[in-house]
């Protein structure tokens, strides 16, 4: 199904739906964890769950309207991102900056190929 066959209201549904989930994801992991490193791991872990999505979902836009757009839309933050890049000393705003994007960058690299490999095995036990 592509995104296009979805109708609007279930679209808009489905980004609502995964954004609240994954904007309350990462709300409870800032608050058990209040810390600007909390930021880069969620960024992180989210570039590596999209990239993954990616590849498993790549027929599947319903699903990945739900989850990729919006728990991934919802559960990573580039504002925060910004914000810290910003408002840290020189030096640790550039550790920061770098220290995310290179990471997250890879990690969503990774999950793609992650995603892809599964689905090769999966293709290659059926037939």
């Amino acid at each position: 199904m592509s995104v296009s066959e979805l109708k609007l209201p279930a679209a808009i549904g489905a980004v609502a739906a995964g954004g609240a989930l994954g904007a309350l994801t990462r709300y409870g992991l800032g608050e058990l964890f209040p810390h600007i490193w909390t930021t880069l791991v969620i960024n992180v872990v989210g570039s590596l769950i999209l990239g993954i999505l990616a590849a498993l979902l790549v027929h599947n836009k319903g699903w990945y309207v739900f989850l990729g757009t919006g728990f991934c839309g919802g559960f990573t933050t580039f504002s925060s991102f910004a914000v810290h890049a910003v408002t840290e000393s020189p030096i640790r705003s550039i550790l920061y900056v770098l220290g995310t994007l290179i990471p997250a960058i890879l990690a969503a690299a990774l999950g793609k190929e992650l995603g892809e490999r599964w689905i090769r095995n999966r293709e290659g036990a059926v037939a």
